[in-house]
């Protein structure tokens, strides 16, 4: 009896050993970090600038006053960019349609209308 009860903690020792030794170890997952999102990438402001520019020398209206414009990246959005016009015009609704014009290039945010009606 004390033979078979021997064997039998023998073989439950070896037993919980090997399944002791054979359980992985448990190691912490790595947090999850979500990627930064992607911020836009900037604009070519003096690219929509030329873009506004050629829009307003092809109106025929418009063309004879040489008006000019510059682009600034928005500071809030840099994909965007607002657009300046200065200049004069003959009729304050020739500078109306300017900035019609100007609001329909792609990559304008905002258009500074600075043309100043002779009349």
């Amino acid at each position: 009896m004390k033979q078979i009860s021997l064997i039998a903690t023998l073989l439950c020792s070896a037993v919980l050993a090997t399944a002791c030794s054979s359980t992985p170890e448990k190691t912490a997952a790595a947090p999850v970090v979500a990627a930064p999102a992607a911020a836009k990438p900037a604009a070519d402001a003096a690219a929509v600038a030329k873009a506004v520019k050629m829009a307003l020398d092809a109106d025929p209206a418009l063309k004879a006053f040489n008006l000019q414009v510059k682009g600034a990246n928005d500071k809030k959005d840099p994909s965007k960019v607002d657009v300046t016009i200065d200049g004069s015009v003959a009729l304050g609704e020739q500078m109306a349609q300017a900035g019609m014009i100007a609001e329909k290039v792609k990559g304008v945010q905002f258009v500074n209308n600075n043309i100043m009606p002779k009349n």
